[in-house]
């Protein structure tokens, strides 16, 4: 439609005043005459954990159903084709799609990535990366002489597409859209095959296998539409890069994950903080590519640190308006609707005897609040309508229906000031509906319809406005999504076990092996004096053994280990990428396993939340561990901070869980600490003694084995 002038749209302002308390104020206008794209819609991924979903008790389970589903109004669902195990079950897959679409009906479409080709296609004979021993020539699609496609098995890899997709459609589950390549720039460990933008001598490329799988998919009826190419990130130019070599007319739509930026924004925590670093790539993407017939959806992405963590609610809601504005998105799917051990990025799930889990429960996460703001109140077929707002910090988005009978503003305030905003007026249509969240407040709270609205520092509101609707007579403004038990824990259940803003002695820091001594920073670093510099080995495990700088607690908190439910560290990288530290207790002369993979951020200080139920063994028998240790491949990390909580309170109580052994007569499946299945088989007591594993095809590492519904965790050293 024809974009009206901002100077005719008195009619369309929205006026704020300042109330009592109020810091700032801002103006926001509505163009709902001024259309741009259309949404295909908004979702996450079911990618890892499904079996654990299905493993829930029905009630649980149901409950998990509606939340995920019916709470979120989700529209897209993106899933994995994992028949590169041609014997795979699709029964948990099956369940979960058929729990949405008996919740929203055809609404839900469904997006199935494959993240590696067979291995009988692939010349390391492996779907890991891993296994190819560093080569990307063992990584790719094997080569041929004979493929009428290039250089590479292209046709059989279209023909192992079609096969699976036929499969899934006789399962019920057919995908409303495929990407054929998970990120196929990135060399991962997990399941992965490259693929460059067009073939070379070292690996088969996109743009050919994109015309195989079109070939052979077109002869299906309603065969899926195909998006791509679905890279790691979009800085310098990658995205453009396969799609500059590539036949666009294969393509129904375009896909891209959000790992990096560009122009030194590489970090996926700090994009997450940051979300205006990917304004400019996304913009240059939209200046050539997408359009209602051919959508752009961004297909994955997460902060790659710990989950429920209450300033990713704003960071994901600030993503998203970044991209459906100045990205022209018609779709975003987060990468985590679910998650094994409680810890999701939009919901934890724990399944009674699985893991750590001690009973069926569901975690709802800050982020999930975040998609709840747009994909509740949005449908598929809406269209993104002009806003504006003159505060920097209050960034808006709206949509209208499709006819034109409902528009949903999103407001998120990423800054630190509260806002006032009187209500909107735009000609035709009433306030029928407000909906809030607050960092560290209530989240996905009716607030009440009034002539202003409150917008708390660092929140999210959405306001939906219906054609015809009585606007309320309400005068009140206020912040109505306080919560004051969101308090941080009183000083009678948290123990500080160092804090170098307040000390700088490190004399209680030793390290078992060869490793460099610890000692004092007080640098500023990302606005942090005070912390102790903890050099480790900075080389692979198999290569080094595990050298463990070692934390002595101080006498006078050497029960915490055992008195307290959880611990949390608060460090950051030596190094300019993220460093992935094991961190765990010492009792006696054993290392216990708290938590592998605890991350020290690159750009930003990170504080990770260690549960304490390892203390625990097999009997119930509590370790007494009185130090922590640290080891990892990286150069190091600073510490600022180490406290333990939950500790001497009865409303927290300390989490013991018992150890059930590990069933080694029956078929065993082994999977990273990503949840990526890397080993099935039946395990031999000499494959695995203990806690310990002796399988050559597995790097060195911690895994976690299940057997029927028994789970354990396990290294190969």
């Amino acid at each position: 439609m024809t974009h009206k002038m901002w100077t005719a749209l008195a009619a369309f302002s929205v006026t704020i005043g300042v109330a009592a308390g109020i810091a700032s104020a801002a103006s926001v206008t509505i163009d709902p005459s001024f259309t741009k794209q259309k949404v295909v819609g908004f979702g996450a991924g079911s990618v890892y954990y499904q079996n654990w979903i299905t493993a829930l008790g029905n009630e649980k389970q149901e409950a998990l159903y509606d939340t995920a589903f019916t709470g979120l109004n989700l529209s897209l669902l993106r899933v994995g084709n994992w028949l590169q195990d041609t014997t795979a079950s699709l029964k948990n897959d099956s369940i979960i799609i058929r729990a949405g679409k008996a919740r929203l009906g055809d609404k839900m479409k469904v997006l199935m990535s494959s993240w590696s080709a067979p291995a009988y296609l692939k010349p390391s004979g492996s779907v890991n990366g891993s296994d190819a021993d560093g080569d990307s020539l063992k990584a790719t699609l094997k080569t041929s002489n004979s493929d009428k496609y290039g250089s590479y098995a292209y046709g059989d890899f279209a023909h192992w597409w079609k096969v699976s997709y036929q499969r899934y459609a006789a399962a019920g589950i057919a995908p409303d859209y495929i990407s054929f390549q998970n990120e196929p720039d990135m060399f991962a460990t997990y399941e992965e095959t490259l693929f460059a933008p067009s073939e070379t001598s070292r690996r088969a490329g996109y743009a050919e296998a994109l015309i195989a799988i079109y070939d052979s998919l077109s002869t299906l009826p309603n065969a899926p539409t195909i998006v791509g190419p679905e890279p790691l990130g979009i800085g310098y130019n990658n995205f453009q890069g396969y799609m500059n070599v590539l036949d666009e007319t294969k393509l129904g739509g375009y896909a891209y994950h959000l790992y990096h930026a560009g122009d030194g924004h590489d970090n996926s925590l700090n994009n997450y903080k940051n979300p205006e670093n990917f304004r400019s790539p996304m913009t240059k993407i939209a200046s050539s590519y997408g359009s209602d017939t051919k959508p752009i959806i961004m297909t994955e992405f997460c902060s790659m640190e710990e989950n429920g963590v209450e300033s990713y609610m704003v960071g994901l809601a600030h993503i998203m308006q970044v991209g459906f504005t100045d990205g022209k998105l018609n779709g975003y799917i987060a990468w985590e609707l679910f998650w094994g051990e409680g810890k999701g990025q939009l919901i934890g799930v724990c399944t009674n005897g699985w893991g750590n889990c001690t009973a069926d429960e569901i975690t709802i996460s800050p982020e999930y609040h975040a998609m709840r703001h747009y994909s509740k109140f949005v449908n598929p077929g809406w269209k993104v309508i002009s806003t504006a707002s003159d505060e920097t910090a209050l960034k808006t988005v709206a949509f209208v229906s499709e006819d034109a009978d409902s528009i949903s503003l999103v407001l998120t305030n990423s800054g630190t000031t509260a806002l006032t905003l009187d209500r909107p007026k735009v000609s035709g249509y009433g306030t029928a509906y407000a909906v809030q969240s607050k960092e560290n407040g209530f989240k996905s709270k009716s607030i009440t319809l009034s002539s202003c609205f409150v917008l708390p520092a660092r929140s999210v509101t959405t306001l939906v406005l219906v054609k015809g609707a009585t606007e309320a007579s309400a005068t009140t403004c206020e912040d109505e999504t306080t919560d004051e038990s969101n308090a941080k824990p009183v000083s009678s259940d948290t123990l500080v076990l160092v804090d170098y803003s307040e000390t700088t002695d490190v004399s209680n820091w030793k390290s078992d092996e060869s490793l460099t001594a610890v000692s004092y920073g007080s640098k500023v670093l990302d606005g942090i004096s005070g912390y102790a510099e903890v050099p480790l080995a900075g080389c692979p495990q198999s290569d080094c053994g595990y050298q463990h700088a070692i934390f002595a607690l101080p006498s006078s908190v050497n029960t915490a280990l055992q008195e307290c439910s959880a611990i949390e560290v608060t460090m950051h990288s030596m190094a300019d990428t993220t460093t992935y530290v094991n961190v765990g207790g010492a009792g006696g002369s054993q290392w216990v396993n708290y938590k592998y993979g605890v991350q020290g951020g690159s750009e930003s200080w990170v504080t990770t939340t260690i549960d304490l139920a390892s203390e625990t063994g097999d009997a119930n028998t509590v370790y007494g561990s009185t130090q922590l240790t640290f080891n990892s491949d990286g150069p190091g990390v600073y510490i600022s901070k180490i406290i333990a909580t939950g500790c001497g309170s009865s409303a927290i109580p300390v989490r013991k869980v018992g150890y059930t052994p590990i069933a080694s007569n029956g078929i065993s499946k082994i999977y990273d600490l990503h949840g990526r299945m890397v080993w099935t088989g039946t395990l031999s007591e000499a494959e695995l003694s203990g806690h310990t594993l002796h399988i050559q095809n597995l790097k060195a590492g911690v895994y976690m084995i299940r057997s029927g519904s028994h789970t354990t965790t396990a290294v190969k050293r």
